[in-house]
């Protein structure tokens, strides 16, 4: 059996934590409020698909009050003498108005100041008229001027934490009026920032930092890439005119991100144009953020093509990481380079190479710098064990298994609580205008550092109960059911830790994609559970579990699509194992499982491998209306024997298939000898109790039938014992038969009879269809239909 890609072959990477997404979209919220002010007509604010990872609040404090002449306070009506009458003397309060742009001060305490104010002059016909002496002026109490720039600031960050507090919408029963309020917030905390944006003269640095903000929230909550897009365009121009670097490149990298959704390979096109400019200028921690990212988009992809680029970029990274000394940005290359042979893991020479990679990461380990981040040490040991599955080696699963459960129980302080950790790069000084919420930041010792998103420790701890369970699904049945303990509780730890996951303040679509990812994890639980199951023969345990796992998948929005590949065999296995025959090959013979089109991933290759040996097994006998199909099955297994040879459970279930398939002949004594042979080395060597156990049942069946002797018996006890700790009632009752039969031929009938009533015990609680009774000399044998 394969191990699913979300696990095995695509373990949650870096940079882009989360690989399953979901989706939530809504109309305009402006819209749906028409009351809502409004201050751009232009601005159209939609809900996008979910994506992994956003940009955080980039910018700094806002300074000390500035303001702009558009908005000047009124000024006070003249005083002229038809509609105030003089007064000697008073006190009046005069409001000012906001200083120039770039002017800063510190707000004062009211003052009372006395001017003198002009004489009236007035004409008279008296000449010898006397002037009367001129009123002191009133005296004025100046208010403080209002911030409106730091106002709105705080206003919008105000209304977007309000939005993300949001734990109502995960929980409420009125959603739909949840998710209004939610979008009402955002809309209002968008309408700040481009207030602040049109309508006030901001200082560059502040400016480039809400720019930066602003896109990334429309980015997060929107589909508006257009007017995200146009924001960082201005605010990489403002970047490059005050030489405000470290923004410029956040900037960059966001854009990038931005351009990826529309197009994807203008996206890579400009960031190469990007990694460029970053090279001349020599800022080598902005060459390794930009150079990660296109890692990342380029696995996204997913063609042949993309993934070697992903190689290349990484190599360049290395080669640069390794001339300037940076040890923890090689440990990261390696430990992502070992994923990503993981996940094309299409043949053995993928394999070896994600070990070499896991090799040199864990060489790099030593190194104080690298020693210190422990969730690249828990992801070397998850790309480590995962080689070992991959390998069906499950002496060393088990020995990896405990040392990764060991990290996994050591102290977890450098854990953030949104699953990000840092990394140093010491060869780096800072750039112009740090910032300290970006892609690059410092660390607590003020070493720059790359910022990179993987998952939560509580995601992470129940990953390891899936992997700890794999690893020991060989001996599940004999270690007490332990393995499937594990994941049951697994799936607890899960699900309580789910609700305290969804309580942090995030944005909706952030929340989605976690959620949509724990609940994939949730599947793959179950999906293994489902198959540990079927190896004991537990049906009605099967059927409802299976059940549940539809339920599940079923609340995806977003879904893997190998998720439902998986469901559909185990439905077939099911019909199958109950004796659903017909039933069970429809399901194998869908398109969906053909051999001859293009699959989407070598897990689906596996279950389409596995489902034609399905088919061949129910069409080999020749009473079967279909039967003549059996060449071209077998003929359809041509193409993809490279991959049945470099997977040793496959290998030994195709030598089964050609030891008992006729091929339009049976096989001769001597080939079914080498094919026998073949299956059980191959079985024993990834420790797989069940192909060992049909194989030497076939074998004494094939060459022990009707002979006396030693070698006869030890052939039927052991497959007989490999079945009772295996767990399958079917092959339990079959090797008793064959143990009886032998038993008689030895003159021991007392221990025959016993050994017969034991398998004919075990064959009544089996599924109906699987069993026939024949009559074998006055008594009755149980036989496989």
């Amino acid at each position: 059996m394969a191990y699913p890609p979300e696990m095995m072959n695509s373990m949650p990477g870096m940079a882009a934590p989360y690989s399953p997404k979901g989706a939530i979209h809504s109309k305009d919220p402006r819209q749906a409020f028409p009351n809502y002010p409004t201050y751009h007509d232009n601005s159209v604010y939609q809900v996008p698909s979910p994506q992994a990872g956003y940009l955080p609040n980039t910018y700094p404090q806002a300074p000390y009050a500035t303001t702009n002449s558009m908005y000047q306070q009124p000024q006070p009506l003249p005083n002229t003498p038809s509609q105030f009458p003089q007064r000697s003397s008073g006190v009046a309060v005069v409001i000012p108005s906001p200083s120039q742009p770039h002017m800063h001060r510190t707000p004062s305490m009211p003052t009372v100041r006395h001017q003198p104010t002009k004489t009236t002059q007035r004409n008279v016909s008296t000449p010898a008229a006397v002037p009367k002496p001129s009123a002191p002026a009133p005296a004025t109490l100046q208010l403080p001027s209002t911030d409106y720039q730091n106002l709105l600031i705080s206003l919008a960050e105000d209304y977007l934490a309000a939005a993300y507090s949001q734990a109502s919408l995960r929980t409420s029963k009125d959603r739909e009026n949840s998710m209004r309020l939610y979008y009402k917030l955002i809309a209002t905390g968008l309408a700040c920032f481009e207030t602040l944006l049109k309508k006030f003269k901001l200082q560059p640095q502040m400016e480039a930092s809400l720019r930066l903000r602003y896109a990334s929230v429309l980015y997060e909550e929107t589909e508006n890439m257009l007017e995200a897009e146009q924001c960082l365009s201005d605010g990489i121009k403002l970047c490059d005119r005050y030489r405000l670097f470290d923004l410029k490149y956040n900037m960059e990298h966001l854009l990038a991100r931005v351009l990826f959704k529309g197009s994807p390979r203008a996206a890579l096109k400009f960031l190469d144009r990007v990694i460029q400019d970053a090279e001349a200028y020599r800022h080598t921690v902005w060459v390794y953020a930009l150079r990660f990212l296109k890692v990342s988009l380029l696995l996204q992809l997913s063609s042949h093509q993309d993934i070697l680029s992903a190689f290349s970029q990484l190599k360049s990274i290395s080669a640069v990481a390794d001339q300037s000394g940076d040890k923890a940005i090689l440990a990261v290359v390696s430990t992502l380079e070992a994923l990503v042979h993981l996940r094309d893991s299409s043949s053995a020479e993928s394999i070896e190479q994600a070990q070499r990679a896991v090799a040199l990461a864990r060489s790099l380990q030593h190194d104080p710098v690298v020693g210190q981040i422990s969730q690249l040490a828990v992801l070397t040991n998850i790309a480590d064990l995962s080689c070992s599955l991959q390998q069906h080696d499950r002496t060393q699963a088990v020995i990896k298994m405990e040392a990764m459960q060991a990290l996994l129980e050591s102290p977890r302080d450098s854990w953030h609580e949104d699953g990000s950790f840092l990394t140093p790069v010491p060869s780096q000084d800072a750039l112009r205008s740090p910032n300290g919420d970006g892609i690059v930041q410092k660390d607590s010792k003020g070493v720059l550092s790359v910022i990179f998103h993987w998952a939560p420790w509580t995601d992470v701890y129940a990953l390891g109960y899936l992997l700890s369970s794999i690893s020991i699904s060989h001996r599940n049945t004999s270690d007490g059911l332990r393995s499937e303990q594990m994941l049951k509780e697994g799936m607890r730890f899960l699900d309580k830790n789910t609700m305290k996951t969804d309580s942090v303040r995030e944005s909706i679509s952030t929340t989605a994609s976690g959620h949509t990812w724990r609940q994939t994890l949730r599947c793959f639980f179950q999906l293994h559970l489902v198959f540990a199951l079927c190896t004991r023969t537990a049906w009605k345990d099967v059927q409802d579990e299976l059940q549940k796992l539809k339920d599940t998948a079923s609340s995806i929005i977003y879904k893997s699509e190998i998720l439902d590949i998986f469901i559909q065999y185990l439905e077939g296995i099911i019909a199958q194992g109950t004796g659903h025959l017909d039933a069970a090959l429809s399901i194998f013979q869908r398109p969906c499982f053909s051999l001859t089109r293009k699959l989407s991933s070598p897990i689906h290759l596996d279950l389409s491998i596995l489902s034609t040996f399905n088919s061949i097994l129910i069409l080999r006998s020749s009473s079967h209306p279909i039967h003549h199909t059996l060449t071209d099955l077998l003929s359809s297994l041509t193409p993809h024997l490279p991959r049945i040879h470099s997977t040793k459970p496959l290998l030994s279930a195709y030598n089964i298939i050609l030891a008992t398939t006729p091929n339009p002949a049976p096989p001769t004594i001597v080939r079914t000898k080498q094919y026998l042979q073949s299956a059980l080395k191959a079985a024993k060597s990834c420790s797989n109790n069940q192909l060992m156990c049909i194989t030497l049942n076939f074998m004494s069946f094939k060459f022990f039938k009707g002979v006396v002797g030693e070698q006869a018996e030890k052939s039927a006890r052991a497959s007989e014992n490999l079945a009772r700790k295996g767990g399958d009632g079917l092959w339990r009752s079959v090797s008793a038969g064959v143990v009886g039969e032998s038993l008689e031929l030895a003159g021991r009938e007392e221990e025959a009879e016993k050994m017969r009533e034991i398998g004919r015990d075990i064959a009544r609680g089996l599924a109906e269809g699987i069993v026939r009774w024949e009559d074998v000399e006055g008594g009755a044998s149980e036989g496989m239909k």
